[in-house]
């Protein structure tokens, strides 16, 4: 199996890969009616239909808001443009639509005389979050693009981000101001993350002056202060050892870097991002699928992730990760990134879902740190900014809307010979030639079944995603006969059927969900960070709320364990049982679905300490 690969012509590297929103882009109709649908529609609903706050984040342009205190209110607005498109590829909500092209619309008449969409004043430009801000607003122009129906306003966003660019070449490169002085902040990371959209408009216009600037930022990361192209080639050290530790914005620095493998074509640049991610998932992706435990910041978290408490594992670190392990997904084909990207979608940003509109935060839709440990949800606003006299807003709730709309947008992907399952969801999908139906309860249920209701005549690959929970221990039946898992590995795959389809074939999964207890590393010396365990589900972290039980026990890990769906589902969540553990009964439920008082009412424990 091999995905099918899109490719730009340039005069100076010939044929190369677009980027992956243009994959995502495959022509397919998907509708699906699970949990990814639904946290989908409902982000659309209650964050990005708001006008009003789509009118603030443009404000931020005309006044130079973020003058007054190197702030980064000038990224709400792409941040939250790249979801909401993203969202529109899947809802195809054309009042979503409407309202984004007003604002798209809106934000053009804040360019200034200089080219500039800057929420910093042109004294103060170049320092602090300027250039990152200056990298989303890129981002959202250019994701809107994608789904512009009108000529005419294509064309005006490609010329005003063409001058935009031009600006910053203008003044950031070789012999120029070194984009590491563009910024006081995190060695400067936070700008040389505009490499990605940097490639991106290369790509567009072919400008040869922005191919100069990703060379230049490739440079800086590669042998400058940060270094962390070249700590991750050499693959010695940990994230957590690089000099800088800030989790988001080096995972945003690499998402530029495989745009410039595909643009260039040369293997060390993904070898650097897979070396990169290996080493992420490896010493800091926490069980629930984040990172981030030391303030934001990577802190060899498989050792310290029982004892750090307060802020820790930030939802923009949650959505990053979701984006540069899909990137990887589909460059490899490898099902590993999507196994990532399944625990982090069901349990880190779920949980971060306020799907119950407490006012607690604000009435955001997403809260921005999670706890493991015995605590609680919305402990605090983050990136929180004052956008007006009377609101203000942060850089979680604006990233939040690309995560939930990501799995919607390649559960079902086009390969060379067919499609890849990544992620199971019911509803129907059309892609590649193949019309199919999927039924299944999924993550809650461990069977799938899906319906072919229509099929080119000729064969089709279906490459199913097994995760690795399940292994060699998945059954799969075509037309009510069983066929061989074939794997060599105990980690995930893709198992893989082609034929000739015809209409009402089926094919049935049935998963072992496999319930499992996992202890954690810990900090040599300090046993009180081992004595923890938690107890996975399936892709589902299972949790104690205090709602439902008696937290903040110590509970003895003796005898069988065995977990039994709970018929009774309260509070809402996507998954309840009656968990034993030898003599100990105790009531659980998924983690994305607990604590979402997002008060002391509902304190939750991911990791519970044991004897």
């Amino acid at each position: 199996m091999s995905y099918n690969k899109h490719y730009i012509n340039n005069k100076q590297y010939g044929k190369r890969y677009l980027s992956d929103s243009q994959f995502i882009n495959t022509s397919h109709c998907i509708a699906y009616s699970g949990i990814i649908d639904r946290q989908a529609r409902f982000v659309e609903e209650n964050a990005l239909m708001n006008a009003s706050d789509w009118k603030l984040f443009v404000e931020q342009f005309r006044r130079g808001a973020d003058d007054v205190d190197s702030g980064w209110r000038g990224e709400y607005f792409g941040k939250m443009m790249r979801g909401a498109c993203m969202t529109y590829q899947y809802t195809k909500n054309e009042e979503l639509y409407c309202l984004l092209t007003l604002t798209v619309e809106d934000m053009l008449t804040t360019q200034d005389e200089y080219g500039r969409f800057s929420s910093y004043l042109k004294i103060r430009e170049f320092t602090g979050w300027d250039i990152w801000s200056r990298k989303y607003v890129i981002l959202g122009f250019l994701h809107y693009h994608e789904i512009c129906r009108d000529e005419a306003l294509r064309s005006k966003i490609v010329s005003a981000l063409t001058s935009h660019l031009d600006y910053i070449a203008s003044h950031i490169g070789d012999g120029k101001t070194d984009i590491g002085k563009t910024s006081q902040i995190w060695l400067g990371i936070n700008s040389a993350s505009i490499l990605e959209p940097v490639i991106r408009m290369y790509n567009l216009v072919g400008r040869e002056e922005y191919l100069s600037l990703a060379q230049h930022i490739i440079k800086f990361l590669s042998d400058g202060e940060p270094n962390i192209i070249t700590l991750a080639l050499e693959n010695k050290l940990m994230p957590h050892q690089y000099p800088v530790k800030k989790a988001y914005e080096m995972m945003s620095c690499f998402e530029g870097v495989l745009e410039y493998y595909r643009l260039t074509g040369e293997e060390k640049w993904k070898t650097a991002a897979i070396n990169f991610a290996s080493a992420v998932y490896n010493n800091e992706i926490t069980v629930i699928g984040c990172a981030g435990c030391d303030e934001e910041c990577f802190d060899n978290a498989v050792t310290t992730e029982t004892s750090r408490t307060g802020i820790m594992q930030e939802t923009c670190v949650t959505v990053t990760w979701m984006k540069l392990c899909n990137q990887l997904l589909l460059l490899t084909g490898d099902p590993k990134y999507a196994d990532m990207i399944e625990r982090s979608f069901y349990n880190a940003l779920y949980g971060a879902i306020n799907n119950e509109l407490t006012q607690n935060n604000g009435g955001f839709i997403f809260d921005s740190y999670s706890p493991l440990t015995l605590g609680k949800r919305g402990i605090l606003t983050g990136g929180y900014k004052n956008i007006s006299a009377e609101r203000y807003y942060g850089c979680c709730a604006a990233i939040g809307a690309a995560g939930s709309a990501l799995p919607a947008l390649t559960a079902v992907t086009a390969t060379s010979d067919g499609i890849a399952v990544n992620y199971y969801e019911s509803g129907c999908v059309k892609i590649n030639g193949l019309d199919l139906m999927v039924e299944t309860a999924y993550p809650a249920g461990n069977t799938v079944k899906i319906t072919v209701k229509n099929s080119e005549s000729t064969k089709k690959l279906i490459a199913l995603r097994i995760p690795a929970f399940s292994g060699k221990n998945t059954s799969i039946s075509v037309n009510g006969e069983t066929i061989t898992v074939e794997n060599e590995k105990s980690d995930s795959f893709y198992a893989e059927i082609e034929r000739k389809w015809n209409a009402e074939d089926t094919i049935e999964i049935c998963f072992d969900m496999n319930a499992r207890i996992i202890r954690p590393v810990g900090i040599d010396g300090k046993e009180e960070t081992k004595d923890f365990f938690s107890l996975l589900y399936g892709p589902l972290v299972l949790a104690l709320d205090s709602r439902l039980t008696s937290v903040g026990e110590t509970i003895p890990l003796d005898g069988k364990i065995s977990v039994n769906a709970h018929e009774k589902v309260l509070p809402k969540c996507l998954f309840s049982a009656d968990v034993i553990i030898g003599n100990k009964k105790l009531l659980m439920i998924d983690y994305g679905s607990a604590g979402k008082t997002w008060d002391e009412h509902s304190q939750i424990e991911a990791w519970i300490k044991c004897k």
